[in-house]
């Protein structure tokens, strides 16, 4: 549990990278046209499984892509196109460089629970049960924590109003969801009874 509270520190200063460049990146609009290839997004769980079983951190990008395109933006960026994209690429590059960086802590976090298992996780891996499985590890004040702290960090990059709203907004609709759906994944995947 030591190490799973340096793991946190840890999110904690992904979290301030990956605010950032949600900072940079709403300073553009959400230029569609660039992403006309990309297909609907998955399923956040159907993402999470993907993600949680790709082996590259490039793999593991391209998962999240379509996600990042279809969702992420749209709720953080105003809808049009800028006149020069190399920006927004630029800032793409660095929103989903910081967010599978953030998101492969998940898979770190469930492999040092199954070193020394909680009692709150044994009946929910002996089940095999997904739903419970993600209850059992849902921190409901440490996720609270956190968007208090993404809050703070948005305001401290001097952001426009309403944006750290949108980003809060989006770790709780998105961010901590997927995490936790990683998690998830990873326990049930590795755990042998």
């Amino acid at each position: 549990m030591n190490k799973l509270a340096q793991l946190r520190n840890i999110i904690a200063s992904l979290d301030e990278t990956l605010v950032k460049a949600f900072c940079g990146r709403s300073l553009f609009k959400v230029n569609e046209e660039m992403y006309n290839e990309l297909k609907r997004p998955l399923s956040i769980t159907e993402t999470a499984t993907l993600f949680g079983a790709a082996s590259t951190i490039a793999g593991r990008a391209h998962i999240l892509r379509p996600l990042y395109v279809n969702t992420l933006l749209p709720a953080l960026c105003e809808p049009g196109a800028d006149e020069d994209r190399r920006k927004c690429i630029a800032a793409d590059a660095n929103c989903m460089n910081a967010l599978v960086q953030r998101l492969n802590l998940s898979v770190h976090v469930a492999s040092l629970k199954l070193e020394e298992i909680p009692e709150s996780l044994r009946v929910p891996l002996q089940n095999r049960d997904p739903a419970q499985m993600e209850e059992a590890i849902t921190n409901h004040a440490v996720e609270a924590e956190v968007i208090k702290r993404i809050l703070d960090m948005t305001r401290e990059q001097h952001a426009s109003a309403g944006l750290p709203q949108k980003i809060s907004r989006l770790y709780e609709s998105w961010i901590i969801p997927i995490s936790r759906k990683i998690q998830v994944h990873d326990l049930l995947a590795k755990h042998r009874p």
